[in-house]
């Protein structure tokens, strides 16, 4: 007892003048070594601190430490408890006051991130914090807001950088107006709009809103990162965010388009979208106008539009009908020329012969070019007056025609090539009478008759009872095809086009001659 008595009386011989373990006291930095940091606390000892504690002070600063430990070679002090009492007071005032500070996340742990804040660590749960998913803020600095202060021994903390951004947006949608102009910065491009930022709140400029003309790809025009400055069309106050119009700011097109494209002016454009029904041509920037398929061209032969015209091409127009109030032009590349079946109807008549070309090959017929989008149809029977196939004309090929029909109502013509010349039925109008005799070959036999040809494609038939003078039961008994007969013609029947023959009027006749030379010969009759 006498041994430890003497001992804690020589301890107290070592401690410092006037302090006490815990007490707070002043020191002066007097040298800084690598581990350790020494201070002069006006005591019979040097107070010792951790290098790393003071590693902001420099050598002759007079600091505040609190003493955690006495012993015969010092007196060990800490500032950061110091320090440590002194930001949990202010952090304990950030929360009374709202005010926020800066924290550094160093720290990701199960349902936040461990933040530093005034060398305190404060918890920030995933739901106040700002992370983006699959965001990694671990290191970044950023302010918060003191939600809760707990525990004052063992200082729990919660923070929220949410809660600051949400009312830093607050502040912001309520220094904004709708109409304002503001400058804002594209943060990513969707396919139907800009999403933008201004300041600390989200924007969105709809593709419809940034531009009158139409707008196909908006990454064409803008990247990540641009500036663009619109006019504030709506304010979401629930969402904190704003809708921006771009083309507001620009005059619209329309306004004067009566006085720029007026109805049957002729300008050019450029062609931008391709369509089933027809082309749309850019006259300028949000002017657009529609030329249907069937203003392209006279022609009604368009199968592909591409093969017409193509995306890019300029082309000339004419408007043909404006509405202004709906926005619509229409367009007319036909219009430019004059109706070529106008041309046709000045030009041709019934009866004209003219030269053309086969732009169509059918099995029933073929169309010939007779003007540039006039066409005119021959039948396969108007080909010739003998018969023939559809390969005796191809497409290419040049030939002459007649025009035997003309319909102005369907802007449809006619024509044939067989009538450029007579027609057999003509040439036996004028080359054949009754009682003609004619000679020919038998090109057929039926049980009713025997035909003949008589010019092209007109044939004479010789019926049974007009075979012989004598009775014929089977016609093939006594004729075969091939044979080379006389016959004379007894009727030609202009309206039914038939030509009808006899044998046996001949022989009758044939008979009367050799009769009567015997007669005159003889005076008999044998």
């Amino acid at each position: 007892m006498n041994d430890m008595t003497n001992f804690e009386e020589l301890l107290e011989d070592f401690l410092p003048e006037n302090v006490s373990r815990g007490e707070e006291v002043e020191g002066t930095i007097i040298r800084k070594e690598r581990e350790y940091a020494y201070l002069d606390i006006n005591s019979k000892l040097e107070a010792v601190v951790l290098a790393s504690e003071v590693e902001d002070y420099e050598i002759g600063d007079t600091i505040k430490v609190s003493i955690i430990e006495e012993n015969e070679t010092g007196i060990r002090v800490s500032r950061r408890n110091i320090e440590m009492n002194e930001n949990f007071e202010k952090i304990k005032e950030a929360l009374k006051n709202q005010t926020p500070l800066k924290g550094k996340v160093i720290k990701k742990v199960k349902g936040g991130y461990i933040v530093d804040v005034l060398k305190l660590n404060a918890f920030m749960p995933n739901s106040l914090s700002t992370a983006k998913k699959d965001e990694n803020i671990v290191g970044k600095e950023l302010e918060v807001a003191v939600k809760d202060v707990k525990d004052e021994k063992r200082r729990k903390i919660l923070v929220s950088a949410k809660d600051l951004l949400l009312k830093k947006e607050i502040t912001t949608l309520s220094e904004i107006s709708v109409g304002d102009i503001v400058e804002v910065e594209i943060e990513n491009i969707l396919d139907f709009g800009l999403s933008v930022k201004y300041k600390n709140i989200i924007g969105f400029i709809h593709i419809s809103e940034v531009g009158w003309e139409k707008i196909n790809n908006l990454r064409d025009i803008f990247k990540v990162g641009d500036k663009v400055t619109g006019k504030v069309i709506e304010k979401d106050e629930k969402n904190r965010s704003v809708k921006l119009s771009i083309k507001q700011l620009l005059e619209d097109p329309w306004n004067t388009i009566e006085e720029k494209y007026p109805l049957d002016s002729e300008v050019t454009g450029k062609v931008v979208r391709s369509v089933k029904f027809g082309i749309f041509v850019e006259l300028e920037k949000g002017i657009e106008g529609l030329v249907h398929i069937s203003d392209l061209t006279w022609s009604k032969k368009i199968r592909n539009i591409e093969e017409f015209v193509k995306v890019g091409d300029e082309v000339k127009v004419k408007v043909i009908e404006l509405n202004k109030e709906n926005k619509k032009l229409k367009l007319s590349i036909k219009a430019l020329q004059r109706n070529p079946w106008e041309v046709a109807m000045e030009k041709f008549e019934i009866g004209t012969v003219v030269k053309g070309k086969v732009v169509d090959v059918k099995d029933f017929g073929m169309f010939v070019e007779l003007l540039d989008d006039v066409d005119a149809f021959v039948h396969i029977s108007d080909y010739s007056w003998s018969k023939v196939d559809s390969s005796l004309y191809k497409i290419g090929d040049e030939v002459e025609v007649k025009i035997i029909e003309i319909d102005k109502e369907n802007k449809k013509i006619k024509a044939g090539i067989k009538q450029l010349t007579k027609s057999p039925w003509e040439i036996i109008e004028e080359n054949y009478k009754v009682g003609d005799v004619v000679k020919r070959e038998i090109n057929n036999i039926t049980d009713f008759g025997i035909f003949l040809k008589i010019e092209e494609s007109v044939d004479g038939m010789i019926h049974i009872s007009e075979a012989s003078k004598d009775f014929i039961k089977n016609l093939n008994d006594k004729f075969k095809v091939g044979d080379e007969i006389e016959a004379e013609i007894i009727e030609i029947d202009n309206k039914n086009k038939k030509v009808k023959l006899s044998i046996k009027k001949l022989e009758i006749e044939k008979q009367k001659e050799e009769e009567k030379e015997l007669l005159e010969k003889y005076s008999v009759v044998e």
